[in-house]
């Protein structure tokens, strides 16, 4: 039985973007309709300025009142060991006597920001203070709601001179080449649109959306590749898909990657993300792809339910942006699994002995968001850590 799709004030605006397009796919009952890429799709769902889900209104998106959790809302733990081991890779790569730029990219309300400043000053610890000021936030993101949250729970090193908060944009124009900057980016590529692809009666096709008028419904078609890099990456992965299989190519990933590396100078790039190599994201087991959708903690394989108003999101292909990267200039230092890059960063040695029988007790709370992070529902298996390096060219 089909779910009914809620009439979103989103869903004008696809229904005109669908029928100015150009573009033409297959429905289920062979005919064919005007439509846009799933990508594109997916983008305006997203991203429209006035009803996407990441730029419109105040709605809570991550937390207890949103629709999903990130590691930084597990305790504090995640963004302090990582901005601990931070501290410890710019002091290898930079010098301690040079400034360091720590960008978090698409850093949301700026929560694992602030772990990784707190973290990134104790590792300073007893250090000369010019080392231990060595460095300045700066948390960059699309939602205006987002940003202003950022700086109200920056506002103190806002003041300092420690820290700010900028949109996208105007993060692209900054002159990143002239000082050493390690960019975070936090389950960020997997916001970003993903084409998505299939095999149908032996050909590689790309999933289109349309409108039937008739039914008074969005719905799944299926059209010609808008790009050949779609059969490129597969073929440069060394994968293909079986006849009905779906998979998703994340080119928008893969070209921010690039983008990035013609921005900095000495940099650092972490990704950190859900996801996997390309042999497993296109395994048996994956005939459907791996598309996700999630409003108010609940999960669904419906992009189609509430437009504008639930996320959509896909594993990262970490075959990819390997590749992406390693062209465009970045060497990678270490990949590994959440849980690995955790460990290796000392968190075990975070867990506090306490005789408190409360379970509120600071190190009792303390204690759980670190079993959380290495155990809870396999996550810590499932994300991956990608950290890459470059040198002014």
């Amino acid at each position: 039985m089909r779910q009914p799709q809620e009439r979103t004030p989103l869903a004008a605006a696809i229904e005109a973007a669908i029928a100015s397009s150009s573009r033409r796919g297959e429905t289920t009952d062979g005919k064919l309709q005007r439509c846009l890429t799933f990508r594109d799709y997916m983008e305006i769902c997203l991203y429209d300025p006035a009803h996407g889900y990441y730029r419109s209104g105040s709605a809570a998106r991550v937390g207890r009142e949103g629709d999903f959790y990130t590691s930084a809302y597990v305790g504090d733990v995640m963004g302090e060991r990582l901005g601990n081991w931070l501290f410890k890779l710019a002091q290898e790569r930079f010098g301690v006597a040079r400034r360091v730029e720590l960008v978090d990219w698409g850093g949301g309300t700026g929560r694992l920001a602030s772990q990784m400043l707190g973290g990134w000053k104790e590792a300073a610890g007893e250090a000369a203070e010019a080392e231990a000021k060595s460095v300045r936030l700066t948390v960059v993101d699309r939602s205006p709601e987002h940003r202003r949250q950022a700086a109200a729970l920056l506002s103190e090193p806002i003041r300092a001179g420690e820290a700010r908060v900028m949109d996208e944009s105007a993060a692209m124009a900054e002159p990143w080449r002239e000082r050493p900057a390690i960019v975070v980016a936090n389950e960020l590529i997997d916001a970003m649109p993903v084409h998505r692809i299939c095999v149908r009666q032996g050909r590689v096709r790309e999933w289109g959306v349309t409108w039937n008028e008739a039914k008074e419904r969005l719905e799944a078609c299926w059209t010609e590749p808008s790009t050949t890099r779609l059969a490129e990456e597969l073929a440069r992965m060394k994968t293909s898909l079986r006849e009905g299989q779906t998979a998703e190519i994340g080119l928008d990933g893969a070209d921010w990657v690039a983008a990035l590396a013609g921005k900095l100078g000495d940099a650092v790039l972490v990704l950190i993300d859900y996801g996997d190599e390309a042999r497993e994201l296109t395994a048996e087991h994956r005939m459907e792809g791996t598309l996700m959708c999630y409003r108010r903690h609940v999960a669904s394989t419906d992009p189609f339910a509430a437009p504008g108003e639930q996320d959509i999101t896909a594993h990262v292909n970490f075959t990819l942006l390997s590749g992406a990267a390693e062209e465009a200039g970045w060497q990678r230092l270490w990949y590994g699994t959440q849980r690995r890059f955790l460990t290796e960063a000392g968190v075990l040695e975070q867990l506090a002995a306490h005789d408190s029988a409360d379970p509120f007790h600071p190190a009792a709370r303390r204690n759980r968001a670190i079993r959380q992070l290495l155990l809870s529902d396999g996550m810590s298996e499932l994300f991956k850590v990608l950290v890459l390096a470059r040198t002014k060219g």
